[in-house]
C-alpha cells in the first residue's frame, strides 16, 4: 500500500508572521494601533472566510482591507493590497521543512499539500519548497476554506486517500486537526505555538513541536 502524508501550508510549512508584521508596521507608521489593526484584519479575514459565501482569497483580502479602512476611519489599507499580496508570495519556509520533506520523500512517502489559498499564490510557495509535492489542493479548486469538511472530502477523492496509508499533518488545530478527526484520518499536530495539549474530542493524535521530530516517528 502506498504511503501518503497530507500537509497544511500556512503556519505549518510557511512562516506567515511577516504578513502581520507588515499590517502592524503600516498602522504604526500612520499613528494607528498595531495591535488593534492586526486584530481587525484577522477578525474580518475569519468572518469573510467562514461567515460569507465563498470568494477567492485575493478578493477576500481586498474586502478585509476595505473593512480595516472602515473600522479605523482611513482610506489607507486598501492602497496596500499589492504589498500585502507580495508579502504572501514571500512567506519563508520554516528551517525544519525542507530537511523533513526531503527525508520523507527518500523514505517513499507521497506528499500532498492542502491550503486555503489560490493557485497563483501556491506557485510561489511550491517554488520555495523545490516543487517537492506530488499533489496540491487549494481553495480555488474546492470553492471553500478549511475547516469546511467539503475541502477534506475533495482531498480524499483527489489524493485517493482511502486506498493509501495516510496521515494528515498540520499546525492549525481548529482548521485541520478538528476536521481531520471528523474524517477519521490519522493526524499529527505540529504544536509550533507550544499549546502542549489539545482536546480529548479529537483524540487520538500525535503531538510534536516541529517537523524535525516528524522524521523520527
Amino acid at each position: 500500500m502506498k504511503k501518503i502524508l497530507t500537509f497544511d501550508c500556512y503556519g505549518t510549512l510557511l512562516d506567515t508572521s511577516r504578513l502581520y508584521d507588515l499590517i502592524g508596521n503600516i498602522a504604526k507608521t500612520n499613528n494607528l494601533s498595531s495591535i488593534e489593526t492586526i486584530h481587525i484584519f484577522s477578525s474580518y479575514e475569519d468572518r469573510l472566510m467562514y461567515g460569507e459565501p465563498f470568494i477567492s482569497y485575493e478578493q477576500l483580502i481586498k474586502n478585509v482591507l476595505s473593512y480595516c479602512d472602515m473600522e479605523l476611519k482611513t482610506s489607507l489599507f486598501s492602497n496596500y493590497y499589492d504589498a500585502i499580496m507580495k508579502a504572501h508570495q514571500e512567506f519563508p519556509v520554516f528551517d525544519d521543512v525542507m530537511p523533513c520533506l526531503t527525508s520523507l520523500k527518500e523514505k517513499g512517502y507521497e506528499l500532498a499539500l492542502m491550503s486555503n489559498t489560490t493557485n497563483s499564490l501556491m506557485k510561489y510557495h511550491l517554488l520555495k519548497m523545490n516543487n517537492i509535492f506530488d499533489y496540491v489542493l487549494t481553495s480555488d479548486e474546492t470553492k471553500c476554506y478549511k475547516p469546511n469538511l467539503e475541502f477534506f472530502r475533495l482531498a480524499e477523492i483527489k489524493f485517493d486517500l482511502i486506498n493509501k496509508d495516510h496521515t494528515h499533518i498540520a499546525k492549525g488545530y481548529w482548521w485541520d486537526i478538528v476536521p481531520a478527526a471528523k474524517m477519521n484520518w490519522n493526524k499529527i499536530w505540529i504544536d509550533r505555538s507550544h499549546i502542549k495539549a489539545g482536546r480529548n474530542n479529537e483524540k487520538p493524535y500525535t503531538i510534536i513541536p516541529n517537523l524535525t521530530k516528524l522524521t523520527l516517528l
